[in-house]
C-alpha cells in the first residue's frame, strides 16, 4: 500500500494482481505540486510494452484520478507504432513540458533522439517495459513509486550520451534498415554478447516470453560462443589491442534490470560512463561471471572482468561477419560500417528526469 497526496485529499492505493484500488483517506486538500505545474502535461502510453494485465491500467487507475484531483488538463497518447514516440517528441515546443512515459527504456531513447534541442522537458518514467533499466536505476521500481514521485520527487538534469558511427552504418528495426551516423542513449551502448543477445531476442516469437526471451536467446548464442575481435581506448588511452573478447558494455546506469547490477559505480546523475568487459570465455564461465551481477554487482570484483570509468570510449571492431558487428544502443540495433564506434557524452540539454527524493 502507498499513500499518495492528491488535490482532494490523501489516498491510500493498494496494488492487487489485477488492479489498483484507490481509497480516499480524508479531504485535506493539497496545492498543485511543483512538478505538475508545467505548461503542458503529456502522458505517452506504450501500450504494447512489457507484459501487461488488461484490467490493471496505470493511466486510468492511477494517473488520471491524480491529475483530475487538481483539474489539470493533459494529453493522453497511446502508441500505435514505433513512430508515435518520435512524433510526440518532435511536436514538443519551447514551453515547459512534463512528459509521463508509461513504457520501457526503448521509448525513452526514441524520444531523446527526436526531441528538439530547444525543448524544455521533464521526464517521468513509469516502468512498464521488460527491463526498465533507467527507472530501476533512478529508484522508480514500480508504477506506484513513479506516481508518488510526481507529488514528492525531485527533477535532475538528464545525462545523455551518444554513439557515433562511420558512414554506411544502418539502424535495424523490424526488418527494415535506415542510415544512421549517431544515436543518443542514456542506459547502454554495447558490442559482443550483450548486443547479440538484445538483437536476437527481439524476434516477434521471443518477445512474447517477456524477460525469459533473453535466457532463450542467450542459450542459442552461447551454443556458438563466438569470439569478438577488437580494440578499444578510454579517454585516448589504449586498453585492449586486437583482443579476443566475449563481453563489452559501456554503461551509463548501474542496473539493467531490478536485480541485475551491471555497473555498481554508475550514477545517472553523474556525467560519466563505465566499461564492463571480459575476454573470451567458455560458456559456463560467461554464465558464472554474469550471474555475479545478480549478487549486488560482484562480477566487477572478479579478476577476469575489466571495469573502467571513462569520459569517452573508442571501439575498433576487427570482424567481417555482420552478426559480430552489431552494436546495441539502448535496445536499438545498429549494423556498424567501417571499424570505429565512439561513445561520448552529449553537451547539456534542457531535459530533466524525476526521481524520488531519496535519490
Amino acid at each position: 500500500m502507498s499513500l499518495i497526496v492528491t488535490g482532494t485529499g490523501p489516498v491510500l492505493v493498494t496494488e492487487t494482481p489485477s488492479e489498483y484500488l484507490w481509497m480516499p483517506q480524508g479531504s485535506e486538500k493539497a496545492p498543485v505540486p511543483p512538478l505538475l505545474q508545467a505548461a503542458n502535461v503529456v502522458v505517452l502510453d506504450s501500450v504494447k510494452s512489457g507484459n501487461r494485465v488488461s484490467t490493471k491500467d496505470v493511466y486510468k487507475q492511477l494517473l488520471l484520478p491524480l491529475l483530475d484531483s487538481w483539474n489539470l488538463s493533459h494529453r493522453y497518447i497511446a502508441t500505435t507504432s514505433p513512430e508515435t514516440s518520435r512524433q510526440v517528441a518532435a511536436s514538443i515546443g519551447a514551453a515547459p513540458t512534463l512528459l509521463i512515459l508509461i513504457s520501457g527504456d526503448t521509448t525513452i531513447t526514441e524520444l531523446v533522439n527526436s526531441v528538439a534541442s530547444t525543448a524544455t522537458v521533464t521526464l517521468l518514467t513509469v516502468p512498464m517495459g521488460t527491463g526498465n533499466a533507467f527507472a530501476h536505476s533512478v529508484g522508480l521500481s514500480t508504477p506506484l513509486e513513479a506516481v508518488q514521485a510526481l507529488t514528492g520527487g525531485t527533477a535532475h538534469p538528464l545525462r545523455l550520451y551518444e554513439a557515433v558511427f562511420e558512414p554506411g552504418s544502418q539502424l535495424l528495426a523490424q526488418g527494415h534498415a535506415q542510415p544512421v551516423l549517431s544515436l543518443r542513449f542514456l542506459v547502454v551502448g554495447s558490442w559482443g554478447l550483450h548486443a547479440c543477445l538484445v538483437a536476437d531476442s527481439d524476434s516477434p516469437e521471443l518477445r512474447k516470453l517477456g524477460n525469459e526471451r533473453f535466457k532463450v536467446a542467450a542459450q542459442h548464442i552461447l551454443e556458438k560462443n563466438p569470439v569478438f575481435h577488437g580494440s578499444f581506448r578510454t579517454d585516448g588511452l589504449a586498453v585492449e589491442d586486437h583482443a579476443a573478447l566475449s563481453y563489452f558494455v559501456v554503461a551509463a546506469v548501474p542496473r539493467f534490470e531490478a536485480t541485475f547490477e551491471i555497473s555498481p559505480a554508475s550514477d545517472p546523475a553523474e556525467n560519466a560512463l563505465h566499461v564492463v568487459y571480459f575476454h573470451h570465455q567458455a560458456p559456463a564461465a560467461v554464465m558464472e561471471i554474469l550471474g555475479q551481477a545478480y549478487d549486488a554487482g560482484k562480477h566487477v570484483q572478479d579478476p577476469r572482468v575489466g571495469y573502467l570509468k571513462a569520459h569517452t570510449v573508442e571501439l575498433e571492431i576487427d570482424e567481417q561477419d555482420a552478426d559480430l558487428r552489431r552494436i546495441c544502443v539502448d535496445g536499438l540495433i545498429v549494423q556498424a560500417a567501417g571499424s570505429k564506434v565512439l561513445f561520448r557524452p552529449v553537451e547539456s540539454t534542457n531535459l530533466q528526469y524525476i526521481s524520488p527524493n531519496r535519490n
